[in-house]
């Protein structure tokens, strides 16, 4: 940046100003304590306690636009700040410094800070701050109990349902009259609701509709610090500090029960009670080249919400009930070491041994008949240790070389759950009851082990800087990273990827100096390899190592997955050739399809496609380009711009996170205009891409037709018989999806200040953004005619492939406008005047299935997509002394 000759003529009178204020405080004291002080130099040194009051009101209640500023309802509010300042002057002999500070006391963003100080020897300190995070106002429910652990529906709760559909099965979509008055197809035919189906209809809206009542989602965090410094000597100093934090509210929390024999789920008011202890420690010597600190980190949770209990909507008589989050407690102790081996070469060491520990009491109901251990008694113990060497052994040369390890082990021992999934009806007999001898095992039984998971990460960087020409630099790195996963005590790998190798090349290009003019260039490139493992979701399924009932000499899936060289998803491969009649391949992947949830025990299927890697987890190519500029036109114009480009490439990927590409520029400019006057202004444009691909798994069938008929209207396949044949490999079923994120952002401000004789000051600023986010599809599936019924015509088509259709594009528009005047009615008091206006408009389909109507297995909550335009003005007085 350059600096003109006014500019720099002003900053050496003020540099000149403070060393002559220092100078003079310190001699007066001695030799004229009772000569005045000139003003201009008191301004300089003494310190200024400031005190500000006043009112605002907020025109309308949006917690979206309030959502983080603390003040969550329209109407007026408080302003309140302070600052006070004391202890020795300048000058003086007294060390002792105090501070206390309060920021907006009128509101639930309120914070306290205070500190006592005696310079070089000791510092006590306390805090408490409050945040307020409004998340929603217009969620409702019909379950009364919000704010409690207990849900429950009122008395008077009819299950909804769609008559004309079925008269018994539960269905969220009877609460809308615009669906149950509607027509339908009935076995192929386009009915009407009748008479008796439209008043049962009626009644069940009668019934439950008036049920459904806002409740508003907020959740509040209360923080109280405390915390002192003490130095003994010039040598040792010993610090500590304590923090209690308490987090209370309610939040939406997704549930899903399969009480009523199908996926029903319930967004309920979910109940945050929680408590957190902080405490640090710690003590430091120093001495010439060496320093040496100690520290103890402790943390302690515990949550006064054992679990939440709720009302089944689609089963009124029937209730499901979760656990909250449990008590664990974290403790840490930590070394650091520093040694100056020469005044340009210096190392610094560092280690650390933690554990975290969680021994909370299972929820057991008996949906959970198999518990072998009353708690998990978890243990986690995390080793980290690090080193690193910098030097300067040339004056153009930095180098500096790291080494890092990082072990986190997971001592949680291993055992073998059983339970039904979210409460689903017990059927049929499990083929692994023989295991389990005096115990009834039915055939929707889950087995599921607890897996462990551990790490372990070294990592090795270099680093060189080197300054070749005055104001040009040019920095080169290396990073290498290898990472281990493991489960001690799971019966086979756990790991998605068990090895992770990755190096990382950095180079950076820095100019500066250059009169007007300074910039920088940094290229990244990184390769990750991973040693991925299809199999890895066995470590959860112990049951895929034993011999179910009526499995071939004793066979096993995993022994046949072994010996066949499959995964969980069997041959890639149609019903040609089939396996062997009464081989082990017949019975656990049957017609050549993928292993069958109950020869694992296993509700959900959990098998890969082959050739699917979860990004965090899948070889990648990495490539960044960043730049910047900075350019001081003349003494009012100042142009600054930067460019991030990001790449990443999953080339061996088949299915999941294909390529993900980030782009965001940005310009800045700023204007003075004069010497109290500026103008400021910025564009930024965010950009996001990523390319995912996924397949619709459709098991292969011998089926034929479809009620006697035959053909297929579209897809890789003209009959049901080659469809069916061929699910496993029909590439019609394959499918992307392109998203695109783009936000673009400008703002001006700007600032006069000195008006009508210098008591006046004004400022202002605009900003907005506008967001859109595109999802593009290709693929497609197949659907069954609901016209293919016994007795049509002849010819009819019995299904159709349907292709995928890109998704609404969602929408999110802000603007936020400020105003801001400052009047001084005397040196020491000051009016302030401020205005704000925010406005947003979003359209976003996902809120579409929170409706009425929306979702047949979700319980409406009426939430809807956050739009506002809320106007805020406050009026405050300014005390200085």
């Amino acid at each position: 940046m350059r600096i003109s000759s006014r500019n720099t003529f002003s900053l050496r009178v003020s540099i000149a100003a403070v060393h002559y204020a220092l100078l003079a405080m310190a001699i007066v004291p001695a030799v004229h304590a009772a000569e005045p002080v000139d003003p201009a130099v008191a301004d300089l040194v003494q310190r200024k306690n400031t005190v500000e009051l006043g009112v605002g009101k907020l025109s309308d209640r949006s917690y979206k636009a309030a959502e983080y500023s603390g003040i969550g309802d329209r109407g007026p509010f408080v302003i309140g700040n302070f600052d006070i300042r004391g202890g020795g002057a300048y000058g003086s002999d007294d060390a002792s410094r105090f501070r206390i500070t309060g920021t907006n006391l009128g509101t639930e963003e309120r914070g306290l800070y205070g500190e006592y100080s005696r310079e070089g020897r000791t510092k006590i300190y306390f805090g408490y701050d409050e945040l307020m995070r409004y998340r929603s106002d217009s969620y409702q429910t019909p379950l009364l109990g919000a704010g409690t652990n207990m849900l429950t529906l009122p008395g008077n709760w009819i299950m909804p349902l769609v008559p004309r559909v079925s008269g018994s099965a539960a269905n969220a979509r009877g609460l809308s009259p615009a669906v149950t008055g509607s027509s339908a197809l009935v076995s192929g035919v386009l009915t009407a609701p009748t008479v008796p189906q439209a008043a049962t209809a009626a009644a069940m809206r009668l019934a439950d509709l008036p049920s459904f009542r806002n409740v508003d989602l907020h959740t509040k965090r209360t923080k109280y610090d405390v915390g002192m410094v003490y130095e003994i000597d010039r040598q040792w100093e010993v610090s500590a500090s304590f923090r209690h934090e308490d987090k209370k509210g309610l939040k939406p929390m997704g549930t899903v029960t399969r009480a009523s024999g199908g996926d029903i789920s319930t967004i309920i008011p979910d109940l945050i009670d929680q408590q957190t202890e902080q405490i640090n420690a710690g003590v430091r010597y120093r001495s010439g080249k060496v320093s040496v600190q100690g520290s103890y980190y402790g943390s302690l949770f515990s949550n006064s919400v054992s679990g939440m209990t709720w009302s089944n909507w689609a089963l009124p008589a029937s209730s499901q009930t979760i656990s909250g989050p449990p008590p664990n407690q974290f403790h840490q102790f930590n070394l650091t070491g520093t040694y100056a081996f020469t005044p340009t070469t210096r190392m610094v060491a560092s280690g650390s041994y933690a554990r975290n520990t969680q021994d909370q009491t299972y929820l057991s109901t008996s949906y959970t008949p198999l518990v072998p251990v009353r708690s998990l008694n978890a243990l986690v113990e995390t080793k980290t240790m690090n080193l690193k060497v910098t030097s300067r052994p040339l004056k153009e040369l930095n180098l500096g070389a790291a080494y890092k390890f990082d072990e986190r082990e997971n001592q949680t021992p291993v055992h073998t759950y059983g339970f039904y999934d979210a409460g689903e009806p017990t059927s049929g007999t499990s083929v692994f009851s023989g295991y389990y001898p005096g115990m009834t095992l039915n055939s929707s039984l889950n087995l599921n082990a607890n897996r462990p998971y551990s790490k372990r990460t070294n990592q090795f960087d270099l680093d060189a800087d080197y300054q070749f020409t005055p104001g040009q630099s040019l920095k080169a790195a290396y990073e290498g990273q290898n990472i281990n996963r493991y489960c001690a005590g799971s019966w086979i790998d756990c790991a998605d990827a068990k090895r992770t190798t990755e190096n990382t090349f950095k180079l950076e290009w820095r100019a500066s100096g250059w009169d007007t003019l300074s910039a920088r260039v940094g290229v990244t490139h990184a390769s990750r390899k991973v040693d991925y493992n299809e199999d890895a979701w066995l470590a959860l399924v112990p049951a895929a190592n034993l011999s179910p009932t009526g499995a071939p000499g004793g066979s096993t899936a995993y022994g046949t997955m072994l010996a066949k060289g499959y995964t969980g998803y069997g041959p890639v491969s149609g019903l040609n050739p089939l396996p062997t009649a009464g081989s082990a391949a017949a019975f656990f992947f049957a017609n050549n399809n993928a292993l069958s949830n109950t020869l694992y025990a296993n509700a959900n299927r959990i098998s890969e496609l082959p050739g699917m890697r979860r990004y965090n987890m899948a070889d990648r190519l990495r490539d960044k380009v960043r730049g910047s500029v900075e350019w001081q036109a003349n003494d009012q114009l100042t142009l600054q711009g930067g460019v991030d480009v990001n790449r990443d490439n999953y080339a061996n990927s088949v299915y999941g996170l294909k390529k993900a590409e980030g782009v965001a520029v940005n310009l800045d400019a700023s204007f003075a205009v004069n010497e109290s006057a500026t103008l400021t202004g910025f564009y930024v444009h965010e950009e996001q891409r990523s390319q995912s691909a996924g397949n619709t798994y459709t098991a292969n069938s011998t089926a034929t037709s479809v009620n006697g008929f035959t053909a297929i209207s579209g897809g890789c396949y003209s009959t049901i018989a080659l469809r069916n044949a061929s699910n496993k490999v029909d590439t019609c079923l394959n499918w992307g999806a392109n998203m695109i994120d783009k936000v673009d952002t400008f703002g001006l401000a700007a600032t006069q200040k000195g008006l009508i004789g210098g008591k006046l000051d004004l400022a202002g600023s605009v900003a907005v953004s506008l967001g859109r986010t595109t999802n593009s599809v290709s693929g497609g599936n197949y659907v069954n005619n609901p016209l293919a019924v016994t007795g049509a015509p002849s010819g009819t088509v019995a299904a159709f492939y349907v292709p995928a259709t890109a998704l609404p594009v969602v929408t999110t528009n802000t603007t936020d406008l400020k105003l801001a005047a400052k009047y001084s009615l005397s040196k020491a008091s000051a009016v302030r005047l401020g205005y704000r206006y925010q406005h947003m408009t979003s359209s976003d389909w996902s809120y579409a299935g929170l409706q009425a109507g929306g979702l047949s297995g979700v319980l409406p909550t009426n939430e809807k997509a956050p739009n506002y335009s809320v106007h805020t003005v406050v009026l405050s007085y300014l005390y200085t002394f």
